[in-house]
C-alpha cells in the first residue's frame, strides 16, 4: 500500500502505474487522479523536516529530472498508443512542458466539462492554451488538438451549434495550408446560415468575419481575375461584419486587403509602399491595444510592420522594432518558439548591410562587413547569389568610393562643413536625388530635418546605438 499525493488515499499497487508506483511519495498519483487531472496536494519535505507532509503546494512536475516526462501523467516516453511526448508552445528548458497529446486532450475534456455554459470562448481555451506556460499551442500540435476538439464537440455536444462553431474556428486558426482552410471556412459559414439564432451573437459575427477573410486570402491567392473579384467580395463581407461588431482591427485589415487586391488586378497601383506602411502601423497599434504587446497576434502584426518598414526604406525603425520583438519573444515564448526564430531571422537579415560593387558581370550585390584604413576602404563579402550560400562568398577590401550604399541602410554623417551640426548624427537613406547626386538622409533624431548628403559624407552604421 502507498499514499497518493493527490487524493491522499492509501491504495494498493494496482491503483498506480508502474512509473507512478516508483515515484517519491510527494510526487505519486493514482490512475484515477491522473485521469481527472487532480493535482498533488503535498509538497516535498525540507531537509530538516520529518517524513510527514507539510502544506499544500502547486502541481509538481518532473522539471528537475534530466529526461523529459509528461507533466500531466508524469510518465516518460511514449503513451500507451505509442505517441511520443510533444511540446510546441512557450515552455522552455530541457524537460518542462512536455506532454502526450492524449493527456492534453483528456485534460482539455475535463476542463471543458467544468464550463459554466456561457462564454464558449472559455470552453475552447484548454484546447488552445498550454496549462503549464499559459500560452497558445502552435504548428502541428495546435492542429492536432483542434481536430480532437472538433471530434469532442461532435461527440459530447452534437446539438450545440455554438460549440461546434468554436471548434471549427479553432481548427481554422490552426491551419496553414489554404487548401485545408477553404472547406473549414465554408463549414463555419454554413453552420451560421443554417442556425439563424447564432447570427445575433457578437462572437459569431467575429468568427464569421475571420472565415470570410480566410476565404478572401484563398481566392486572392488563385492569381486570376475571377479569383480577385471573389476575394474583394469576401473581404467586403469581412469588413461589413467587423463594422457591425465595432472590430476596428478587422475593418482595417479587410480594407487593406481590398485595396491590395484591386491594386494588383485592376492595374491602378493605388496601394503604395507608404500606404502599406500606414496600414501596418495601424494594425500593430490596434493589436497592442486589444491584446497587449506580448500576445502572439501582436508580435505577428509587429513582424509584418517591420517588413513594411524595410520595404519603405525605414531601416533604423525596422531594426529597432525587430530588436524589441526578438527580445520579447525570447523572454516570453522562449528561444525555440516559431515567432522567436522568425523575429531573429528577420533581424539578422535586416542587419546585413547590402551594397553594390562593380564586377565583370556589372553591378553586383555584396554585404559590407566593416571599414578599414580610417574608412578609406570597406571590407565586403560576396557576390551574393540567390539563394544565398555564404560558403561560396569571399571577403575583399575595396575602396569605399567604389561601392554604392543601398536605400534603407543606416548611416552616420561625417565631414560636413556647411552642415557641421549633422556630423555624428545617424539616419537612413530614403531616396537618391539624381539632380544633386546626393542621398536624402532621414535622421533618427526627429527634431532634425531631412538633408541631401553626398556618399563621401556618410559611413555605413553597422550597429545601432542603444537609445537612452
Amino acid at each position: 500500500m502507498k499514499l497518493c499525493a493527490a487524493c491522499c488515499e492509501e491504495l494498493p499497487q494496482s491503483s498506480f502505474s508502474k512509473k507512478q508506483w516508483q515515484l517519491k511519495q510527494y510526487q505519486r498519483r493514482c490512475t484515477e487522479c491522473i485521469d481527472v487531472n487532480h493535482d498533488v496536494q503535498l509538497e516535498a519535505p525540507s531537509k530538516n523536516a520529518s517524513a510527514e507532509f507539510q502544506h499544500p503546494s502547486p502541481t509538481l512536475t518532473a522539471d528537475n529530472k534530466s529526461a523529459p516526462c509528461c507533466y500531466i501523467c508524469l510518465e516518460e516516453g511514449h503513451d500507451e498508443s505509442g505517441q511520443p511526448l510533444r511540446r510546441d508552445c512557450s515552455c522552455r528548458g530541457e524537460s518542462a512542458g512536455f506532454a502526450h497529446l492524449s493527456c492534453i486532450a483528456k485534460y482539455a475534456e475535463q476542463k471543458s466539462q467544468d464550463w459554466n455554459g456561457h462564454d464558449t470562448g472559455k470552453f475552447a481555451e484548454p484546447w488552445k492554451t498550454c496549462a503549464n506556460c499559459r500560452r497558445h499551442y502552435q504548428n502541428k500540435l495546435a492542429l492536432d488538438l483542434a481536430i480532437q476538439f472538433v471530434a469532442f464537440a461532435e461527440r459530447q455536444h452534437p446539438g450545440d451549434q455554438m460549440i461546434r462553431l468554436e471548434a471549427l474556428h479553432l481548427k481554422l486558426e490552426s491551419l496553414e495550408d489554404a487548401i485545408d482552410e477553404k472547406p473549414i471556412a465554408y463549414n463555419i459559414i454554413s453552420v451560421i446560415v443554417k442556425s439563424p439564432m447564432l447570427s445575433k451573437s457578437k462572437r459569431v459575427l467575429f468568427i464569421q468575419a475571420l472565415a470570410y477573410n480566410g476565404l478572401g486570402r484563398i481566392a486572392a491567392g488563385e492569381m486570376t481575375d475571377g479569383g480577385a473579384k471573389l476575394a474583394v467580395a469576401y473581404f467586403e463581407k469581412a469588413r461589413d461584419l467587423s463594422k457591425a461588431i465595432e472590430f476596428a482591427g478587422g475593418v482595417t485589415l479587410a480594407e487593406h486587403n481590398i485595396a491590395c487586391v484591386k491594386s494588383r488586378y485592376e492595374g491602378n497601383n493605388s496601394v503604395s509602399r507608404e500606404d502599406m506602411l500606414v496600414k501596418s502601423q495601424v494594425l500593430y497599434k490596434q493589436a497592442v491595444e486589444l491584446s497587449g504587446q506580448e500576445a502572439i497576434a501582436t508580435i505577428t502584426a509587429g513582424l509584418n510592420l517591420a517588413v513594411a518598414l524595410k520595404a519603405s526604406d525605414h531601416g533604423i525603425e525596422a531594426e529597432r522594432l525587430l530588436i524589441k520583438l526578438a527580445a520579447m519573444c525570447r523572454q516570453v515564448h522562449g528561444p525555440d518558439h516559431g515567432l522567436t526564430q522568425s523575429a531573429e531571422f528577420n533581424l539578422q537579415d535586416l542587419k546585413a548591410r547590402i551594397v553594390a560593387s562593380k564586377t565583370q558581370d556589372g553591378w553586383t550585390r555584396f554585404q559590407a562587413l566593416r571599414y578599414k584604413e580610417d574608412g578609406e576602404k570597406c571590407v565586403i563579402q560576396g557576390p551574393i547569389a540567390e539563394p544565398r550560400n555564404i560558403q561560396d562568398e569571399k571577403a575583399v577590401a575595396v575602396a569605399s568610393d567604389d561601392i554604392l550604399v543601398t536605400l534603407g541602410t543606416p548611416v552616420v554623417c561625417h565631414g560636413l562643413k556647411a552642415s557641421h551640426h549633422l556630423n555624428g548624427k545617424i539616419g537612413d537613406l530614403r531616396s537618391w536625388d539624381k539632380e544633386s547626386q546626393r542621398f536624402e538622409v532621414q535622421f533618427d533624431d526627429k527634431d532634425l530635418k531631412p538633408c541631401l548628403v553626398k556618399q563621401d559624407n556618410i559611413r555605413i552604421l553597422f550597429e545601432l546605438p542603444s537609445r537612452e
